[in-house]
Protein backbone atom coordinates (compact mmCIF):
# COMPACT_ATOMS: atom_id res chain seq x y z
CA UNK A 1 0.00 0.00 0.00
CA UNK A 2 2.84 2.36 0.81
CA UNK A 3 4.44 1.52 -2.53
CA UNK A 4 1.15 2.20 -4.35
CA UNK A 5 0.73 5.63 -2.76
CA UNK A 6 4.31 6.55 -3.53
CA UNK A 7 3.87 5.39 -7.13
CA UNK A 8 0.76 7.58 -7.56
CA UNK A 9 2.68 10.53 -6.15
CA UNK A 10 5.60 10.02 -8.53
CA UNK A 11 3.33 9.61 -11.58
CA UNK A 12 1.45 12.81 -10.71
CA UNK A 13 4.71 14.71 -10.53
CA UNK A 14 6.05 13.26 -13.79
CA UNK A 15 2.91 13.44 -15.98
CA UNK A 16 2.60 17.23 -16.05
CA UNK A 17 1.05 19.39 -18.77
CA UNK A 18 4.53 20.32 -19.94
CA UNK A 19 5.46 16.64 -20.25
CA UNK A 20 2.37 15.86 -22.33
CA UNK A 21 2.97 18.88 -24.60
CA UNK A 22 6.56 17.72 -25.06
CA UNK A 23 5.37 14.28 -26.16
CA UNK A 24 3.01 15.74 -28.75
CA UNK A 25 5.61 18.23 -30.01
CA UNK A 26 8.24 15.54 -30.55
CA UNK A 27 5.75 13.32 -32.33
CA UNK A 28 4.84 16.18 -34.68
CA UNK A 29 8.48 17.03 -35.25
CA UNK A 30 9.25 13.50 -36.43
CA UNK A 31 6.32 13.63 -38.85
CA UNK A 32 7.61 16.88 -40.38
CA UNK A 33 11.19 15.66 -40.61
CA UNK A 34 10.11 12.58 -42.55
CA UNK A 35 9.00 14.77 -45.44
CA UNK A 36 12.46 16.24 -45.99
CA UNK A 37 14.81 13.27 -45.84
CA UNK A 38 13.45 11.01 -48.57
CA UNK A 39 16.09 12.24 -51.00
CA UNK A 40 18.90 10.82 -48.90
CA UNK A 41 17.30 7.37 -49.03
CA UNK A 42 16.92 7.55 -52.80
CA UNK A 43 20.59 8.44 -53.12
CA UNK A 44 21.59 5.41 -51.06
CA UNK A 45 19.52 3.18 -53.33
CA UNK A 46 20.95 4.63 -56.54
CA UNK A 47 24.55 4.31 -55.34
CA UNK A 48 24.35 0.52 -54.93
CA UNK A 49 26.33 -1.24 -57.64
CA UNK A 50 24.91 -4.25 -59.47
CA UNK A 51 27.13 -6.97 -60.93
CA UNK A 52 26.19 -8.89 -64.08
CA UNK A 53 27.37 -12.39 -64.96
CA UNK A 54 27.05 -13.08 -68.69
CA UNK A 55 26.90 -16.85 -69.23
CA UNK A 56 25.54 -16.38 -72.74
CA UNK A 57 28.28 -14.34 -74.44
CA UNK A 58 26.23 -13.91 -77.62
CA UNK A 59 26.38 -10.87 -79.84
CA UNK A 60 22.86 -9.97 -78.75
CA UNK A 61 23.82 -10.00 -75.07
CA UNK A 62 26.93 -7.87 -75.69
CA UNK A 63 24.88 -5.24 -77.51
CA UNK A 64 22.28 -5.32 -74.76
CA UNK A 65 24.86 -4.72 -72.02
CA UNK A 66 26.37 -1.85 -73.99
CA UNK A 67 22.93 -0.27 -74.37
CA UNK A 68 21.78 -0.65 -70.75
CA UNK A 69 23.19 2.74 -69.62
CA UNK A 70 20.64 4.33 -71.95
CA UNK A 71 17.96 2.55 -69.94
CA UNK A 72 19.23 3.87 -66.60
CA UNK A 73 21.43 0.93 -65.52
CA UNK A 74 25.22 0.62 -65.29
CA UNK A 75 26.23 -3.08 -65.43
CA UNK A 76 29.50 -4.26 -63.89
CA UNK A 77 30.58 -7.52 -65.56
CA UNK A 78 31.92 -10.21 -63.21
CA UNK A 79 32.51 -13.96 -63.30
CA UNK A 80 31.87 -15.17 -59.71
CA UNK A 81 31.58 -18.71 -58.41
CA UNK A 82 30.07 -19.80 -55.12
CA UNK A 83 28.21 -17.57 -52.68
CA UNK A 84 27.97 -13.81 -53.22
CA UNK A 85 29.52 -13.14 -49.80
CA UNK A 86 32.69 -15.00 -50.85
CA UNK A 87 33.12 -12.67 -53.84
CA UNK A 88 32.30 -9.37 -52.18
CA UNK A 89 29.15 -8.96 -54.31
CA UNK A 90 25.84 -7.62 -53.00
CA UNK A 91 23.62 -7.86 -56.10
CA UNK A 92 24.09 -10.19 -59.05
CA UNK A 93 22.09 -10.48 -62.26
CA UNK A 94 22.82 -13.74 -64.12
CA UNK A 95 22.18 -13.94 -67.87
CA UNK A 96 21.90 -17.68 -68.69
CA UNK A 97 23.43 -19.48 -71.63
CA UNK A 98 21.34 -19.27 -74.79
CA UNK A 99 19.65 -16.06 -73.67
CA UNK A 100 20.27 -14.21 -76.93
CA UNK A 101 19.12 -17.06 -79.20
CA UNK A 102 15.93 -17.55 -77.19
CA UNK A 103 15.09 -13.84 -77.39
CA UNK A 104 15.65 -13.68 -81.15
CA UNK A 105 14.15 -17.04 -82.14
CA UNK A 106 11.95 -18.30 -79.30
CA UNK A 107 8.28 -17.85 -78.57
CA UNK A 108 8.55 -18.18 -74.80
CA UNK A 109 9.66 -15.67 -72.15
CA UNK A 110 13.32 -15.92 -71.23
CA UNK A 111 14.40 -16.17 -67.60
CA UNK A 112 17.26 -14.33 -65.95
CA UNK A 113 18.34 -14.72 -62.32
CA UNK A 114 18.63 -11.91 -59.83
CA UNK A 115 20.43 -12.82 -56.58
CA UNK A 116 20.60 -10.37 -53.68
CA UNK A 117 22.83 -10.76 -50.62
CA UNK A 118 21.53 -9.86 -47.17
CA UNK A 119 24.43 -9.87 -44.71
CA UNK A 120 22.92 -7.94 -41.82
CA UNK A 121 19.72 -6.29 -40.64
CA UNK A 122 21.00 -2.79 -41.34
CA UNK A 123 19.34 -0.27 -43.61
CA UNK A 124 22.08 -0.20 -46.26
CA UNK A 125 22.10 -3.98 -46.66
CA UNK A 126 18.35 -4.30 -47.09
CA UNK A 127 18.04 -1.39 -49.53
CA UNK A 128 20.72 -2.49 -51.99
CA UNK A 129 18.35 -4.96 -53.68
CA UNK A 130 16.30 -2.10 -55.13
CA UNK A 131 19.18 -1.21 -57.45
CA UNK A 132 19.15 -4.80 -58.72
CA UNK A 133 15.47 -4.33 -59.57
CA UNK A 134 16.44 -1.28 -61.62
CA UNK A 135 18.91 -3.43 -63.59
CA UNK A 136 16.38 -6.18 -64.34
CA UNK A 137 13.80 -3.61 -65.39
CA UNK A 138 16.34 -2.09 -67.78
CA UNK A 139 16.96 -5.53 -69.31
CA UNK A 140 13.23 -6.07 -69.65
CA UNK A 141 12.81 -2.73 -71.42
CA UNK A 142 15.69 -3.41 -73.82
CA UNK A 143 14.38 -6.85 -74.77
CA UNK A 144 10.88 -5.45 -75.14
CA UNK A 145 12.11 -2.69 -77.46
CA UNK A 146 14.12 -5.20 -79.50
CA UNK A 147 11.11 -7.47 -79.88
CA UNK A 148 8.87 -4.67 -81.04
CA UNK A 149 11.30 -3.26 -83.58
CA UNK A 150 12.80 -6.49 -84.98
CA UNK A 151 9.98 -9.02 -84.99
CA UNK A 152 7.37 -8.52 -87.70
CA UNK A 153 4.04 -10.21 -88.31
CA UNK A 154 3.59 -11.06 -84.67
CA UNK A 155 1.04 -13.68 -83.77
CA UNK A 156 -1.07 -13.52 -80.61
CA UNK A 157 1.48 -15.43 -78.58
CA UNK A 158 4.28 -13.17 -79.74
CA UNK A 159 2.19 -10.14 -78.88
CA UNK A 160 1.98 -11.37 -75.33
CA UNK A 161 5.71 -11.93 -75.43
CA UNK A 162 6.22 -8.24 -76.22
CA UNK A 163 4.43 -7.32 -73.03
CA UNK A 164 6.50 -9.69 -70.89
CA UNK A 165 9.68 -10.78 -72.72
CA UNK A 166 11.66 -11.59 -69.56
CA UNK A 167 10.61 -13.39 -66.40
CA UNK A 168 12.82 -12.33 -63.52
CA UNK A 169 13.45 -15.05 -60.95
CA UNK A 170 14.42 -13.22 -57.78
CA UNK A 171 16.60 -15.04 -55.25
CA UNK A 172 17.75 -13.89 -51.83
CA UNK A 173 20.77 -15.20 -49.97
CA UNK A 174 21.22 -15.07 -46.20
CA UNK A 175 22.87 -17.26 -43.57
CA UNK A 176 24.42 -19.40 -46.32
CA UNK A 177 21.00 -20.28 -47.80
CA UNK A 178 19.30 -19.11 -50.99
CA UNK A 179 15.55 -18.85 -51.47
CA UNK A 180 13.52 -17.88 -54.51
CA UNK A 181 11.97 -14.70 -53.17
CA UNK A 182 12.33 -11.00 -53.87
CA UNK A 183 14.71 -9.20 -51.51
CA UNK A 184 12.45 -6.15 -51.81
CA UNK A 185 9.72 -7.90 -49.86
CA UNK A 186 12.14 -8.97 -47.16
CA UNK A 187 13.58 -5.46 -46.95
CA UNK A 188 10.51 -3.88 -45.42
CA UNK A 189 10.21 -6.65 -42.84
CA UNK A 190 13.86 -6.47 -41.83
CA UNK A 191 13.73 -2.68 -41.77
CA UNK A 192 10.95 -2.76 -39.19
CA UNK A 193 12.99 -5.10 -37.02
CA UNK A 194 16.38 -3.43 -37.46
CA UNK A 195 15.18 0.18 -37.11
CA UNK A 196 11.96 0.37 -35.14
CA UNK A 197 13.07 -2.06 -32.43
CA UNK A 198 16.30 -0.11 -31.66
CA UNK A 199 14.29 3.12 -31.84
CA UNK A 200 11.90 1.81 -29.17
CA UNK A 201 14.83 0.73 -27.01
CA UNK A 202 16.47 4.13 -27.42
CA UNK A 203 13.42 6.07 -26.28
CA UNK A 204 12.67 3.69 -23.42
CA UNK A 205 16.17 4.04 -22.01
CA UNK A 206 16.43 7.77 -22.63
CA UNK A 207 13.02 8.68 -21.28
CA UNK A 208 13.19 6.43 -18.22
CA UNK A 209 16.64 7.74 -17.32
CA UNK A 210 15.70 11.37 -17.83
CA UNK A 211 12.53 11.03 -15.77
CA UNK A 212 14.11 9.45 -12.73
CA UNK A 213 17.14 11.75 -12.81
CA UNK A 214 14.89 14.81 -12.90
CA UNK A 215 12.72 13.45 -10.09
CA UNK A 216 15.66 12.69 -7.79
CA UNK A 217 17.49 15.92 -8.47
CA UNK A 218 14.37 18.11 -8.12
CA UNK A 219 13.43 16.62 -4.78
CA UNK A 220 16.99 16.98 -3.57
CA UNK A 221 17.20 20.61 -4.69
CA UNK A 222 13.77 21.45 -3.16
CA UNK A 223 14.73 19.69 0.09
CA UNK A 224 11.61 17.48 -0.16
CA UNK A 225 13.69 14.33 -0.47
CA UNK A 226 14.88 14.66 3.12
CA UNK A 227 11.28 14.88 4.32
CA UNK A 228 10.26 11.86 2.24
CA UNK A 229 13.13 9.74 3.53
CA UNK A 230 12.33 10.67 7.14
CA UNK A 231 8.83 9.18 6.78
CA UNK A 232 8.14 5.64 8.08
CA UNK A 233 8.91 4.11 4.67
CA UNK A 234 12.06 2.24 3.77
CA UNK A 235 14.44 3.92 1.35
CA UNK A 236 14.29 0.85 -0.89
CA UNK A 237 10.50 1.31 -1.22
CA UNK A 238 10.99 4.95 -2.21
CA UNK A 239 13.64 3.90 -4.70
CA UNK A 240 11.36 1.23 -6.22
CA UNK A 241 8.44 3.66 -6.58
CA UNK A 242 10.60 6.17 -8.41
CA UNK A 243 11.95 3.55 -10.81
CA UNK A 244 8.48 2.14 -11.60
CA UNK A 245 7.01 5.61 -12.19
CA UNK A 246 9.87 6.52 -14.50
CA UNK A 247 9.37 3.28 -16.45
CA UNK A 248 5.60 3.85 -16.90
CA UNK A 249 6.06 7.41 -18.13
CA UNK A 250 8.89 6.25 -20.38
CA UNK A 251 6.54 3.72 -22.00
CA UNK A 252 4.00 6.49 -22.72
CA UNK A 253 6.71 8.68 -24.21
CA UNK A 254 8.01 5.80 -26.27
CA UNK A 255 4.52 5.10 -27.66
CA UNK A 256 4.10 8.71 -28.80
CA UNK A 257 7.58 8.70 -30.27
CA UNK A 258 6.93 5.51 -32.20
CA UNK A 259 3.73 6.91 -33.71
CA UNK A 260 5.69 9.90 -34.96
CA UNK A 261 8.51 7.65 -36.10
CA UNK A 262 6.09 5.52 -38.14
CA UNK A 263 5.12 8.64 -40.12
CA UNK A 264 8.78 9.63 -40.28
CA UNK A 265 9.70 6.28 -41.86
CA UNK A 266 6.80 6.57 -44.28
CA UNK A 267 8.16 9.89 -45.55
CA UNK A 268 11.72 8.63 -45.43
CA UNK A 269 11.02 5.67 -47.69
CA UNK A 270 8.12 6.99 -49.76
CA UNK A 271 9.68 6.75 -53.21
CA UNK A 272 11.71 3.74 -52.20
CA UNK A 273 8.60 1.80 -51.21
CA UNK A 274 6.96 2.79 -54.48
CA UNK A 275 9.88 1.23 -56.37
CA UNK A 276 9.72 -1.82 -54.12
CA UNK A 277 6.04 -2.43 -54.79
CA UNK A 278 6.54 -2.03 -58.54
CA UNK A 279 9.43 -4.48 -58.55
CA UNK A 280 7.48 -6.97 -56.46
CA UNK A 281 4.50 -6.83 -58.80
CA UNK A 282 6.79 -7.52 -61.76
CA UNK A 283 8.49 -10.49 -60.14
CA UNK A 284 5.62 -12.35 -58.46
CA UNK A 285 5.09 -15.85 -59.76
CA UNK A 286 3.22 -18.98 -58.78
CA UNK A 287 6.37 -20.64 -57.43
CA UNK A 288 7.64 -17.54 -55.66
CA UNK A 289 8.24 -18.23 -51.98
CA UNK A 290 6.10 -16.17 -49.63
CA UNK A 291 7.80 -13.60 -47.39
CA UNK A 292 6.95 -15.55 -44.23
CA UNK A 293 8.23 -18.84 -45.64
CA UNK A 294 11.40 -17.19 -46.97
CA UNK A 295 12.23 -15.58 -43.63
CA UNK A 296 11.74 -18.93 -41.88
CA UNK A 297 13.92 -20.78 -44.39
CA UNK A 298 16.65 -18.14 -44.26
CA UNK A 299 16.56 -18.10 -40.46
CA UNK A 300 15.44 -14.47 -40.29
CA UNK A 301 12.68 -15.02 -37.74
CA UNK A 302 12.87 -15.00 -33.97
CA UNK A 303 11.66 -18.02 -32.04
CA UNK A 304 9.62 -17.61 -28.84
CA UNK A 305 12.79 -18.41 -26.92
CA UNK A 306 14.64 -15.63 -28.73
CA UNK A 307 11.86 -13.18 -27.95
CA UNK A 308 12.08 -14.10 -24.27
CA UNK A 309 15.83 -13.50 -24.36
CA UNK A 310 15.29 -10.15 -26.04
CA UNK A 311 12.73 -9.20 -23.40
CA UNK A 312 15.23 -10.06 -20.66
CA UNK A 313 17.86 -7.95 -22.35
CA UNK A 314 15.44 -5.05 -22.74
CA UNK A 315 14.69 -5.20 -19.01
CA UNK A 316 18.41 -5.25 -18.19
CA UNK A 317 18.97 -2.27 -20.48
CA UNK A 318 16.29 -0.12 -18.86
CA UNK A 319 17.45 -1.15 -15.40
CA UNK A 320 21.00 -0.12 -16.27
CA UNK A 321 19.80 3.26 -17.50
CA UNK A 322 17.76 3.81 -14.34
CA UNK A 323 20.59 2.84 -12.00
CA UNK A 324 23.02 5.17 -13.77
CA UNK A 325 20.47 7.97 -13.58
CA UNK A 326 19.92 7.40 -9.86
CA UNK A 327 23.63 7.92 -9.21
CA UNK A 328 23.88 10.98 -11.47
CA UNK A 329 20.64 12.50 -10.15
CA UNK A 330 21.94 12.28 -6.59
CA UNK A 331 24.89 14.48 -7.59
CA UNK A 332 22.73 17.39 -8.80
CA UNK A 333 22.70 20.61 -6.81
CA UNK A 334 20.75 22.94 -9.13
CA UNK A 335 18.99 23.03 -12.51
CA UNK A 336 22.21 23.74 -14.37
CA UNK A 337 23.89 20.67 -12.92
CA UNK A 338 20.87 18.48 -13.88
CA UNK A 339 21.23 19.53 -17.52
CA UNK A 340 24.93 18.75 -17.46
CA UNK A 341 24.53 15.40 -15.71
CA UNK A 342 22.07 14.14 -18.35
CA UNK A 343 24.81 14.33 -20.98
CA UNK A 344 26.50 10.98 -20.08
CA UNK A 345 23.23 9.07 -20.45
CA UNK A 346 22.39 10.89 -23.68
CA UNK A 347 25.78 10.10 -25.21
CA UNK A 348 25.72 6.46 -24.05
CA UNK A 349 22.34 5.93 -25.74
CA UNK A 350 22.82 8.05 -28.87
CA UNK A 351 26.28 6.93 -30.03
CA UNK A 352 25.50 3.21 -30.40
CA UNK A 353 21.96 3.91 -31.61
CA UNK A 354 22.96 5.99 -34.63
CA UNK A 355 25.91 3.70 -35.32
CA UNK A 356 23.69 0.61 -35.47
CA UNK A 357 21.03 2.51 -37.43
CA UNK A 358 23.31 3.17 -40.41
CA UNK A 359 26.14 0.63 -40.12
CA UNK A 360 26.98 -2.97 -39.25
CA UNK A 361 29.02 -3.02 -36.05
CA UNK A 362 30.52 -6.45 -36.83
CA UNK A 363 32.09 -5.10 -40.03
CA UNK A 364 33.96 -2.27 -38.25
CA UNK A 365 37.55 -2.37 -37.07
CA UNK A 366 38.29 -4.17 -33.81
CA UNK A 367 39.16 -0.99 -31.84
CA UNK A 368 35.87 0.62 -32.86
CA UNK A 369 33.94 -2.55 -32.00
CA UNK A 370 35.63 -2.68 -28.60
CA UNK A 371 34.62 0.90 -27.81
CA UNK A 372 31.03 0.29 -28.89
CA UNK A 373 30.65 -3.00 -27.04
CA UNK A 374 31.89 -1.43 -23.80
CA UNK A 375 28.69 0.64 -23.90
CA UNK A 376 26.01 -1.73 -22.50
CA UNK A 377 23.22 -0.33 -24.70
CA UNK A 378 25.00 -1.40 -27.91
CA UNK A 379 24.26 -5.06 -27.16
CA UNK A 380 20.51 -4.39 -27.04
CA UNK A 381 20.52 -2.41 -30.29
CA UNK A 382 22.27 -5.29 -32.09
CA UNK A 383 20.41 -8.11 -30.32
CA UNK A 384 17.73 -8.86 -32.93
CA UNK A 385 20.20 -8.77 -35.80
CA UNK A 386 22.63 -11.03 -33.94
CA UNK A 387 19.90 -13.60 -33.26
CA UNK A 388 18.52 -13.52 -36.81
CA UNK A 389 21.92 -13.96 -38.43
CA UNK A 390 23.15 -16.65 -36.05
CA UNK A 391 25.58 -14.61 -33.94
CA UNK A 392 24.36 -16.17 -30.69
CA UNK A 393 27.80 -16.11 -29.08
CA UNK A 394 27.93 -12.35 -29.48
CA UNK A 395 24.37 -11.99 -28.20
CA UNK A 396 24.87 -14.17 -25.11
CA UNK A 397 28.20 -12.49 -24.37
CA UNK A 398 26.46 -9.12 -24.43
CA UNK A 399 23.73 -10.45 -22.14
CA UNK A 400 26.26 -11.65 -19.58
CA UNK A 401 28.11 -8.34 -19.80
CA UNK A 402 24.89 -6.43 -19.14
CA UNK A 403 24.09 -8.56 -16.09
CA UNK A 404 27.53 -7.81 -14.62
CA UNK A 405 27.21 -4.13 -15.52
CA UNK A 406 23.77 -3.93 -13.87
CA UNK A 407 24.98 -5.60 -10.67
CA UNK A 408 27.77 -3.04 -10.34
CA UNK A 409 25.47 -0.09 -11.12
CA UNK A 410 22.71 -1.23 -8.75
CA UNK A 411 25.22 -1.80 -5.97
CA UNK A 412 26.47 1.76 -6.39
CA UNK A 413 22.92 3.16 -6.66
CA UNK A 414 21.70 1.41 -3.52
CA UNK A 415 24.81 2.46 -1.65
CA UNK A 416 24.25 6.09 -2.65
CA UNK A 417 20.53 6.04 -1.87
CA UNK A 418 20.74 4.27 1.48
CA UNK A 419 23.63 6.26 2.90
CA UNK A 420 24.50 9.90 3.50
CA UNK A 421 26.16 10.00 0.08
CA UNK A 422 22.74 10.98 -1.27
CA UNK A 423 23.11 14.35 0.44
CA UNK A 424 26.89 14.81 0.55
CA UNK A 425 27.91 14.05 -3.05
CA UNK A 426 27.23 16.85 -5.51
CA UNK A 427 28.26 18.26 -8.84
CA UNK A 428 28.43 22.04 -9.33
CA UNK A 429 29.44 23.02 -12.90
CA UNK A 430 31.11 26.32 -13.53
CA UNK A 431 32.53 26.78 -10.02
CA UNK A 432 35.91 26.11 -8.48
CA UNK A 433 36.97 25.78 -4.92
CA UNK A 434 40.63 25.94 -3.96
CA UNK A 435 41.62 24.31 -7.21
CA UNK A 436 40.31 20.90 -6.17
CA UNK A 437 37.76 20.49 -8.97
CA UNK A 438 34.01 20.62 -9.20
CA UNK A 439 32.98 17.26 -7.74
CA UNK A 440 32.72 17.44 -3.95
Amino acid sequence: MKLGNLLKKELKELLTVQAIVSMLFTCGLLIVLGQFVGGAMDEAINDSNVSVQDLDGSEFTKKMLEALPEYGAEPELVDPSGLLADNGIKNLVIIPEGFGDKVMNGDEPVEIKCVNLISSGGMVSTLSGISAATMTEAIQKYVSDYTRTNKLSLNEKQSELVKEPVIVADYTEANGKTVKVSADGLSSMLMNQSIIAPMAVFFLVFMASQMIMTAISTEKIDKTLETLLSAPVSRITVLTAKMLAALIVALLNSASMMIGFAFYMNGLSGSMMEQTMTAAENTLGEDLTSIAEAMTTLGLTLSPGNMVLFGIQLFLTIAIGLSISLILGAMATDVKSVQTLTLPVVMLTMIPFFTVLFADVSSMSLPVQAVLYIIPFTHTYTAMGNMMFGHMGLFLGGLVYQVIFLIVCMYLAVKVFTTDLLFTMNFTPGTKKKGKGNVK
